[in-house]
């Protein structure tokens, strides 16, 4: 029978800890905080370039490296813990992530932060798949269904809990704070693994040849994919620093899927995702994780460029997506069994097409009630569609392989993360020019009715005692300002309209996942015993007492 418990023997007694529960603090306390940091950076990143006095350019470096290093790490961490066993993968991977918190917590410099941030996301790759797995397996069958709650909440909801404490490091104008949570977070891990992860079985250990070729092959294709991905939103796509890089990545990228393709222990097995019952799922997982890069962009960007919302309105902005997720994870936990990943994901696509259609005529008369109400409603609907698709493109097919599934579909869902992000900068910057240009044009001195407003804002302004030609430039000043605030708003509605045709693909894969059949349940139901294998019945009645 697989153990429920963990011990650990003290002087007087020996203790018991339920399984699933602390694997789950080593889950969340170790996977967290790399999602926790990447929001929280998206959000407090000015106060961090401020303080050490960079540029926007050089703010690209810790957050693109840093994506692309977990992304590389995930197909590496089951191969690691199948080599090494789970406890010393574990323990090794925890003390690299603390090392590297130490390096951002005490860095005076950014290339420094650069380094700790390339170390944090690597180990946090490794530790993703290394754990997560384990995570399922430790909880008892009829309980299972609470792992959603556990990945939804723990794990999704910590991107969520690190945009809220980013809008708060930004009310405090400090961040190192959120690094010595993250220190905290690794002691905790490291202490409770040390004391209460079993000791690994050599025996069980695989023995198959490690894939160092492929190792290096993900490692140079992510190298140079680093180049182009900085370079790409300030140079555009022709740029020399871009385009041979990005060809130089595709060429090592498709040298390695060739390399894995004929090899019977490959670390990414792409071919397990090639049946329709799997690759829906994986359509559900790609689009929603993509769909939440897109949105924070755009609520962002809209929340502090065009309402210029007050740190403190910020925070109850990412409270509410943190309040969604959380209703998303209690609605998968009781119904992801009757319903299926399919129609959970037909429902998570909905509320995002509804928010982003809702999104496409926003502007600056929003009520932020209004906001907060509709970014929790996306943050359910995306995280209900993304964890369903993931864990219905794992559990699609045969169970003895849903762990190469997983690492198929989460290093694709990863490395896809890590150059949407860039490519979406670059393409919300050429959206904001083109708009711009735009509005320049329509605001041509050669219109007669531009010189009517023009000159009736002068005399507005003369009439107040200022000079006319203070006058003039002041209203030039007026009219450019909003000009650029109305080329924002038309690309914020540029991000939303990305945002509703994702949810069309996302709607699209759900309603394939549904046709193709509602897959394994998390908890299976107990095969019935049948005479055969009753146990004989004793009867107690009646039973002639020896002793007398």
């Amino acid at each position: 029978m697989e153990e429920t418990h963990f011990s650990y023997k003290t002087l007087s007694r020996e203790l018991y800890f339920p399984k699933f529960l602390v694997i789950s603090i080593l889950t969340i306390f170790s996977i967290g905080p790399q999602y926790f940091l990447n929001l929280s950076f998206t959000i407090n990143q000015i106060i961090i370039q401020n303080g050490f006095m960079a540029s926007s350019d050089d703010m690209l470096y810790p957050s693109i490296l840093s994506n692309l290093a977990f992304a590389i790490g995930v197909p590496l961490g089951p191969a690691f813990s199948r080599k090494f066993g789970l406890k010393q993968s574990y323990l090794t991977l925890i003390i690299v992530f603390l090392f590297g918190s130490v390096i951002n917590l005490f860095s005076i410099g950014l290339d420094l932060f650069d380094l700790g941030r390339i170390i944090q996301g690597f180990s946090a790759g490794l530790l993703f798949l290394t754990i997560l797995p384990v995570s399922l397996r430790s909880f008892p069958n009829k309980i299972r269904n609470t792992f959603l709650f556990m990945a939804i909440a723990g794990l999704f909801g910590s991107s969520a809990v690190g945009a809220y404490f980013g809008s708060i490091s930004l009310r405090l104008d400090a961040w190192r704070w959120l690094f010595v949570l993250n220190v905290i977070s690794a002691f905790i891990c490291l202490i409770v693994g040390m004391l209460l992860l079993p000791r690994d079985n050599k025996e069980s250990l695989d023995k198959r040849a490690f894939d160092k070729r492929g190792a290096v092959l993900l490692i140079i294709t992510a190298a140079c994919l680093s180049v182009p991905m900085i370079n790409l939103q300030k140079l555009g796509f022709k740029s020399g620093l871009v385009w041979p890089f990005l060809a130089a990545a595709a060429v090592f990228l498709i040298l390695f899927i060739w390399l894995d393709s004929n090899l019977e222990n490959p670390l990414v097995p792409f071919r397990t995702l090639f049946a329709a019952k799997p690759f829906f799922g994986f359509l559900m997982a790609i689009g929603s994780h993509i769909a939440f890069i897109v949105s924070l962009a755009g609520v962002n960007g809209f929340l502090r460029n065009i309402l210029d919302t007050a740190f403190i309105s910020l925070s109850h902005v990412y409270l509410s997506l943190f309040l969604g997720v959380v209703v998303s994870a209690l609605i998968c936990t009781f119904f992801y069994d009757r319903l299926g990943a399919g129609i959970l994901g037909i429902i998570g696509s909905l509320a995002i097409i509804y928010v982003s259609f809702e999104w496409l005529t926003v502007n600056e008369d929003a009520s932020l009630t209004t906001l907060c109400l509709q970014f929790g409603t996306l943050g359910a609907g995306i995280s209900m569609a993304l964890v369903s698709g993931a864990l219905g493109t794992a559990l699609a097919g045969d169970i003895h392989k849903a762990s190469m599934r997983s690492v198929s579909l989460h290093f694709t869902r990863n490395m896809l993360g890590a150059i949407a992000a860039p490519i979406l900068g670059w393409f919300l910057a050429m959206r904001n020019s083109f708009h711009y240009e735009q509005l320049r044009n329509q605001l041509s001195f050669a219109s007669q009715d531009f010189l009517i407003q023009m000159n009736d804002l002068i005399r507005k302004f003369t009439g107040t005692g200022m000079s006319a030609a203070d006058a003039k430039n002041k209203v030039t000043a007026v009219i450019a300002g909003n000009a650029q605030k109305s080329a924002l708003m038309d690309t914020y509605h540029d991000s939303f309209m990305i945002l509703l045709v994702l949810g069309i693909i996302i709607l699209a894969a759900s309603i394939g996942k549904v046709a193709t059949g509602k897959g394994r349940s998390l908890v299976q139901k107990a095969a019935p015993v049948t005479a055969e294998e009753k146990p004989p019945v004793t009867l107690l009645l009646n039973t002639p007492d020896k002793h007398k």
